[in-house]
């Protein structure tokens, strides 16, 4: 314990030859092993010794790949943005209760203080606020074991692990809610008792709550279900040289996950369009329903006694804003992340290819909108390239003429193949419920032609 806390010292104090030399005594230590090997190879890195960072990495089972994903991709080169998120890092409340992260067994890993859930991970600890009531003991070590693994498989392997014996599965569901375009049109399509997760980041920055603020009130007036839990897991990945935000797909639904047992969920939907399906970055059709990705992680929730449910499978972006046009909460939606609470900012991608189409304002020449439109692969590119069509400004995009050679009007349809991976349980009623407010697509389907870039 003592050459721990002199490594440590050591180490905080910019001495890394000091910092090794202790930790290379403690290396031979089973319960000490992790601590040594990372305080090792951390002091190697900060000196610049990369070559030696990458050798002992492939020496102790590529366990440190995030720190040779930094040597190969130097990552944020703002300096003023490394500060400010080294700030909010620093800032963060840490448990009274102490733990190294253990590499093997996840549910280790989590702990309750109060109505606060802590999840350690290498770098530190993140939390959930739960409801009143809420008590982790009596939570399925299958929900922790998933909840993990969404968050830090990408760096930690060891998150895939195996479950325990299969939970059962609960009686609610529920869907994983952002309050923007899609998530909204999924709640549209989804049962009126279903519970909507709200993820709302705990720390401050340029994302701004007040747009979704005002949806959720309006909800909680119409008595739909809403479950708020502010969390700081979005900054896992800045330990990794990326920008705040989620971990994987599923982040945003961890809270969910943790309730599951709490709030007897059985099913989580995502509002995950089209786009995103059954086309591959937006821009080239795919079968989804045969994709590793689909058929692991369907298998994954399952294995924890949940349903994964895509609502939108069959409806792409532009749908989606169909759908939220002809509902009676319009006005209360929009997926602008920096608005004021009624309106978009106008500049950002966002209010281009969402709020635009709903006939809001936006600024074409602003430096984010031209940023995106002049990429050479253009995101979600068949839905900006609807969007522009729907607006009627291609003379705006004379750069876009080839891409815009073909008729997109087909894109607020729905793609019936898309209803065959949602749940029996599920399917007739989101199917009826997107006959309400859309029309098939025509066969054959344009949408299974789609490869903008002849990938």
């Amino acid at each position: 314990m003592i050459r721990r806390i002199l490594a440590r010292r050591a180490y905080n104090a910019g001495k890394w030859g000091k910092a090794r030399s202790i930790a290379n005594k403690l290396i031979q230590i089973p319960s000490e092993q992790s601590f040594a090997r990372s305080m090792i190879i951390r002091a190697y890195y900060n000196e610049g010794q990369f070559g030696k960072v990458v050798e002992l990495n492939n020496q102790w089972g590529n366990e440190f790949d995030y720190l040779v994903h930094r040597i190969k991709n130097p990552g944020i080169q703002n300096t003023e943005k490394l500060t400010r998120i080294k700030k909010i890092q620093l800032e963060q409340p840490e448990p009274k209760f102490k733990q190294e992260f253990n590499e093997t067994c996840m549910v280790e890993n989590f702990h309750q203080e109060g109505q606060r859930v802590w999840m350690r991970h290498r770098q530190g600890w993140v939390f959930w606020d739960m409801p009143k009531g809420y008590l982790l003991e009596n939570t399925h070590s299958n929900l922790l074991i998933l909840t993990a693994e969404i968050l830090l498989y990408p760096w930690v392997k060891s998150t895939k692990s195996q479950f325990e014996e299969t939970r059962a599965k609960g009686n609610e569901v529920a869907l994983s809610f952002s309050a923007g375009v899609d998530s909204t049109a999924a709640s549209l399509l989804m049962p009126e008792d279903t519970i909507l997760g709200y993820h709302r980041r705990s720390f401050k920055t340029i994302l701004d709550h007040r747009n979704a603020n005002r949806l959720i009130k309006h909800l909680n007036k119409l008595e739909r279900k809403i479950i708020d839990i502010p969390s700081n897991h979005e900054l896992i990945r800045t330990f990794f040289e990326k920008q705040i935000g989620f971990s994987s797909d599923f982040a945003p639904a961890t809270s969910l996950i943790l309730l599951a047992d709490f709030l007897d969920i059985g099913g989580i939907g995502f509002g995950t369009p089209i786009d995103n399906t059954y086309l591959w970055k937006g821009r080239k059709f795919r079968d989804f329903s045969q994709t590793k990705y689909f058929k692991y992680w369907s298998e994954r929730f399952s294995e924890a006694g949940i349903d994964l449910i895509f609502p939108l499978a069959a409806v792409s972006e532009g749908g989606a804003l169909e759908i939220i046009k002809q509902s009676q909460i319009a006005k209360y939606v929009n997926s602008c992340l920096r608005g004021d609470g009624v309106n978009g900012c106008g500049l950002c991608w966002k209010c281009f290819h969402k709020n635009g189409p709903l006939g809001r304002n936006y600024t074409l020449n602003s430096s984010e909108i031209q940023t995106f439109l002049n990429k050479e692969k253009i995101p979600t590119t068949t839905h900006a390239l609807w969007a522009i069509q729907h607006m009627k400004i291609e003379e705006c995009v004379p750069m876009l003429n080839d891409l815009l050679n073909e008729d997109f009007s087909w894109w607020t349809n729905y793609y019936t193949p898309g209803f065959s991976i949602i749940q029996d349980t599920y399917r007739l009623y989101i199917i009826e419920m997107v006959k309400k407010y859309l029309s098939p697509m025509p066969e054959p389907y344009q949408l299974e032609q789609v490869n903008h870039y002849g990938e």
